[in-house]
């Protein structure tokens, strides 16, 4: 509200962010700490039992990581800024006004993280001798830049879930080292892991023709994936347990899957990693390009699935007790309701609720305390107002509106005053039924 209002009309506006933010995140923790590990895992092992195959492999692999952090990472990790910038601008200059020192130590990790990166790249065929254990040395630092980016930034997006006591002290550290902090840094490790071996493994499958390496680099992958799989499920119950009981209960709901459906999907995927994970450890020889496929499509999956629930769970808020999903802040909701919320709108272009802009001003407030999470006609039918309240009268919005957030909890309540609630109803009720009905008979005429 303090901010000019940025529109994605039929695609909505979370889901820019979340299509960045999932690629992102797959590089972030599959390439920039999986994958990481694993190159430089085959490289001390392709050493030590002096398996040349391996440590080939390994330099292979640096030349791919090294495009993909440097281009999409990159690019994706500057468009989650300047996405969440234009879309939820209240959000993030709350999150910056509080990890402002959290998030200037990560910038100046990851420059350390891409010097050091470079270095290990070009330096594969200078390095030779006793020089290779040097190399394998920077190696293993690159990775622990790359797990330390990781703990930075999960102080920061945990603490949107689990505040703990910041909202009455205000403190950075009681912000950071939050109650889910140091599970969910857990979780993020292991998952990295986990995930890269499913993403690389099909392409080790594919494209090293030498079986000896290729049955080498399964049996360190296997032993790899043997340790953080199990850890991966001890530190998600742990996450699970510390979350609060209502984000808990909006898990199967963020899916948009039923409850069954939820269970048996994500234990067929499951079961999946389990067996890709035996195969490897007992049977790196024979590792089957259908199980390849079916983890790797699998680890997708998951990681949208994750990132999906991370986001919804904390409705009604954005930063938990404190900031609404539509960047309301929660103390200053009885005020908007006295006041009005138009006349407190920074950039309103009406601060006054008339009979002559009940259109104008229920847009506005549209704008405000919907586009967050809804858009008027889109490809989410169940948040696209022209076919969630199609049929709907006027009165019958609006007091659907007065008691939304106790019929449907993950969903903020309705700030302003009664004319304002008038308004908005006005809005949705022209958009989801007489536009709607127009555009209708529009393309009719055009076919």
């Amino acid at each position: 509200m303090d901010f000019p209002v940025v529109e994605f009309p039929w695609f909505g506006n979370g889901s820019v962010i979340a299509v960045i933010a999932i690629v992102h995140v797959i590089v972030s923790h599959g390439i920039a700490i999986g994958a990481t590990t694993l190159m430089v895992s085959l490289e001390y092992v392709g050493m030590k039992k002096n398996k040349e195959g391996l440590i080939d492999v390994a330099k292979k692999f640096s030349k791919w990581i090294l495009i993909i952090t440097t281009t999409v990472g990159a690019l994706t990790g500057v468009g989650i800024w300047f996405s969440t910038t234009v879309i939820q601008p209240d959000s993030i200059g709350s999150l910056l006004r509080i990890f402002f020192w959290a998030w200037f130590v990560e910038w100046i990790v990851f420059i350390t993280e891409v010097v050091l990166l470079l270095v290990y790249f070009y330096t594969w065929d200078k390095w030779k001798g006793a020089k290779r254990y040097i190399h394998n040395r920077i190696g293993m630092v690159l990775v622990l830049l790359g797990w330390l980016t990781a703990a930075i930034i999960t102080g920061i997006l945990s603490a949107k879930l689990t505040p703990g006591k910041w909202a009455e002290t205000l403190s950075f550290w009681n912000a950071f080292f939050n109650p889910t902090y140091l599970p969910s840094l857990g979780f993020r490790t292991f998952i990295a892991i986990v995930l890269a071996v499913a993403l690389v493994s099909i392409f080790v499958r594919f494209f090293i023709k030498d079986k000896n390496v290729q049955i080498d680099v399964f049996a360190v992958f296997g032993k790899i994936n043997a340790v953080s799989l199990p850890l991966l499920l001890l530190t998600g119950v742990w996450y699970l347990f510390n979350i609060p009981q209502e984000a808990y209960d909006l898990i199967v709901w963020s899916t948009g899957m039923t409850k069954g459906i939820f269970t048996w999907v994500n234990i067929a995927g499951l079961i999946v990693f389990i067996i890709f994970g035996l195969w490897m450890l007992f049977k790196p020889g024979r590792i089957s390009i259908i199980l390849s496929l079916a983890v790797f499509f699998s680890s997708m999956g998951f990681i949208a699935e994750f990132e999906m629930v991370r986001e919804s769970v904390r409705k009604p808020f954005i930063i938990y007790d404190y900031m609404y999903a539509n960047g309301v802040v929660e103390k200053d909701a009885e005020k908007y309701n006295e006041e009005g919320y138009l006349p407190n709108s920074t950039f309103a272009a009406v601060e006054e609720v008339t009979e002559d802009n009940l259109y104008e001003a229920g847009e506005e407030l549209y704008k405000g305390q919907c586009l967050a999470c809804h858009t008027v006609d889109g490809w989410r039918e169940k948040r696209a107002f022209a076919t969630r309240l199609n049929g709907w009268t006027e009165e019958a919005i609006d007091t659907y509106i007065d008691t939304l957030h106790e019929t449907r909890p993950f969903m903020p309540p309705f700030v302003g005053t009664e004319e304002e609630q008038k308004a908005l109803a006005h809005f949705l009720h022209k958009v989801a039924n007489e536009e709607r009905q127009n555009n209708v008979e529009a393309k009719g005429e055009d076919e």
